[in-house]
C-alpha cells in the first residue's frame, strides 16, 4: 500500500510538471598535453546557451545557461588507468536566478578496447560550493558522475592516425548531498534512495588530425530535475568540441582525460 502511495504521489507531480524543453548551442574546447613523465594536465571550458523559447505563455529567453572551466592534473597509471585531481568554477544563470560555484573534483578512468571500440569508463567525485547571487548565501554538494564513451575510428589506427570517427557516452550524476540555496548542484532526484537527478548522452562524428587535434561535430541531450515538483529541464544542444593535444606521446592516453 505505501508503495501504492508513494507511485501515486509521483504521477501526481507529473500531471502538474511544467517540463521545459529548451533547444541550444554548447562549445567545448579541450587541451592537455604532458608536464613530466607519465604526469598531464587537461584544461577544458564549456558553454551551454540556450534559444529562446515560450512554455505555457512564459517565455524563456535566449542566453547563456551555464559556462565551466577546469583544470586538472592526470596521472597515467599505467595503459589503461589514470588517476586524477582538479579545480573548477561554473558561472550560472538559470533565468535570471544567478549563481557561481567553485569544484573539487578527483576522477579515476579505466581505457579498453571491445572489438573496433574504444571504450572508457570514468567515476569522477565533485565538492560544490555554489554560491547565490541573489541572497549571497554559499552551500555545498557532494555529487558522484559515472560516464561511459564510446568511440568507433573510421580508419584503421594500424595503417594511420587520421581520419573520421564515431562518438558516443552517457553521463549519470548521483547527488550524495544536494545544495539548497538554489537550481544549481541540488538534489530533485525523484527516489529519495538514487538521488539521480541529471544525466548528459552526446552523440558525434568527429576528425582526427593525427594525434595533435581533433574535431567534433554532433548533438547532446540532457534531462534535468529541476526542482521538488519534478519538473524536468530537456536541453536539446547543437555540440561543437575541439581537442588540443600538446606533447603528449601516446594518443590512447590523452583521448578521454
Amino acid at each position: 500500500m505505501k508503495r501504492f502511495l508513494i507511485l501515486l504521489t509521483f504521477l501526481s507531480y507529473q500531471l502538474k510538471a511544467q517540463d521545459l524543453n529548451l533547444k541550444g548551442f554548447s562549445p567545448n574546447y579541450y587541451q592537455t598535453g604532458s608536464i613530466a613523465g607519465n604526469l598531464g594536465y587537461n584544461l577544458n571550458v564549456s558553454s551551454v546557451s540556450s534559444l529562446s523559447e515560450t512554455v505555457d505563455n512564459k517565455e524563456f529567453p535566449s542566453g547563456q545557461l551555464h559556462f565551466v572551466a577546469q583544470l586538472m592534473l592526470i596521472q597515467k597509471l599505467n595503459k589503461h588507468f589514470t588517476a586524477g585531481l582538479g579545480y573548477g568554477y561554473g558561472s550560472h544563470n538559470i533565468f535570471g536566478l544567478k549563481e557561481t560555484e567553485n569544484r573539487y573534483i578527483g576522477q579515476a578512468s579505466y581505457l579498453h578496447s571491445l572489438g573496433k571500440f574504444s571504450v572508457n569508463h570514468r567515476l569522477r567525485y565533485e565538492y560544490r560550493t555554489p554560491t547565490n547571487l541573489k541572497t549571497n548565501i554559499t552551500d555545498d554538494a557532494s555529487i558522484l558522475r559515472y560516464q561511459t564513451y564510446f568511440t568507433l575510428p573510421l580508419y584503421n589506427p594500424k595503417e594511420t592516425k587520421k581520419g573520421f570517427y564515431l562518438s558516443a557516452s552517457n553521463e549519470a550524476f548521483l547527488y550524495l548531498k544536494g545544495a539548497t540555496n538554489g537550481p544549481v548542484s541540488s538534489k530533485n532526484g525523484v527516489y529519495e534512495m538514487s538521488n539521480v537527478s541529471e544525466d548528459w548522452a552526446h552523440l558525434a562524428c568527429g576528425y582526427n588530425m593525427g594525434g595533435k587535434a581533433r574535431v567534433e561535430l554532433g548533438y547532446c541531450f540532457q534531462a534535468l530535475i529541476r526542482n521538488k515538483q519534478y519538473d524536468i529541464r530537456y536541453l536539446n544542444l547543437a555540440q561543437l568540441n575541439v581537442y588540443v593535444n600538446l606533447n603528449w606521446e601516446n594518443l590512447q592516453s590523452w583521448w578521454y582525460l
